[in-house]
Parts: C-alpha cells; structure tokens; sequence
C-alpha cells in the first residue's frame, strides 16, 4: 500500500512539473510575440505618421518600394487573385526575410500606397528610381528583384502585355537587358 502512495505522489509530482514547464513555454511564445511586435513598432510608427502625408513619397525603405512595384506588375492583368497575393507574399518572406504577419503588413501598406500613387507606369517608375537609388543597393539584388516581378507576372500565366511593358520600364531604369 505505501508503495502505491509513493508511486501516485511520484506521479502527481511529474505531472505538476510537466504542467509548469508547459505554462513557462507559454508565457515564453507570449513574450517572443510581443518582442516582435516591438520590434515592428518603430517602422509601425513611421508609416502610420507618414500615411497622413499621401502618396508615394512616404516610401522610405526600398523593401516597400519593391513591394508596390510586385503589386504594380499583379494589378496589370487586372483585380488582384489570391495566387498573386500568395507569390508576393512568398518573395517578401523569402528575400526580406520576414515572418507570414510581417509580410502581410507590409503588403497591405504598399496596397494603400500605390492605391493613391497614380498610373502604373508612373509608379513603376519612382518605385524603381527609388530602389535604384537607394544606398546599398547592389546589381543582384536589382536582378533578384526582377526575378520577383517576373515570378508575380506569371502567376496566372503567361505575362500580359501590360505586365511585359511595366517589367521593360523597369529594366531599362535599371539597365537590365533580357
């Protein structure tokens, strides 16, 4: 009898560490969470001051810029699909290395900058000069980003002539032959 008292108290002991432990790992994934979100905060910030301002010139990090130039190429066939939204969102997680709700936010943010930014061929434009432009900015990852543009282009299929004349604006702003 002692024995089976000193088994189910081994037991209830196991079982109250286990669940402590489970509790620390959710207090751990709730602390990783709002550490991201403070992290983000900052960039947050800036773009919800600067979306007061309109237009195109609030773009201060070529990411988005790259990103309104990817919605840019999906809007040229017409009302963006959700096989589009997934390829974009695929390149941003993959070359910016964001996380799926970092990438969403930033794909949202571009939405409603090149809402506002008038025609397409005039926001491929300042978007490439912009990414041209930028300090840092090397000849691969002007390519990388043309391979983007070029994977949202065919998203659906084969380019339309309107994605093929926005993808030539911007390689001839950025010196890209194919």
């Amino acid at each position: 009898m002692q024995f089976i008292a000193i088994l189910l108290g081994f037991l209830g002991f196991i079982a109250v560490w286990y669940w402590r432990i489970k509790a620390m790992q959710e207090v751990a994934k709730d602390g990783r969470k709002v550490v991201e979100t403070v992290a983000n905060l900052p960039r947050k910030m800036r773009f919800k001051n600067k979306s007061g301002k309109g237009g195109l010139a609030v773009v201060d990090d070529p990411r988005q810029a790259a990103t309104i130039l990817m919605l840019e190429i999906a809007q040229a066939r017409g009302t963006r699909t959700v096989r589009q939204e997934a390829v974009i969102r695929g390149e941003v997680m993959h070359h910016f290395e964001f996380n799926e709700a970092d990438a969403n936010a930033l794909i949202d943010q571009a939405g409603l900058l090149s809402r506002n930014g008038g025609a397409s061929h005039v926001v491929m434009s300042k978007m490439t000069d912009f990414v041209r432009q930028s300090p840092g900015m090397t000849s691969k990852e002007l390519v990388d980003l043309d391979g983007m543009l070029v994977a949202v282009s065919e998203a659906e299929g084969d380019p339309t002539d309107s994605q093929l004349d926005l993808l030539t604006i911007y390689r001839d702003k950025t010196g890209l032959r194919v």
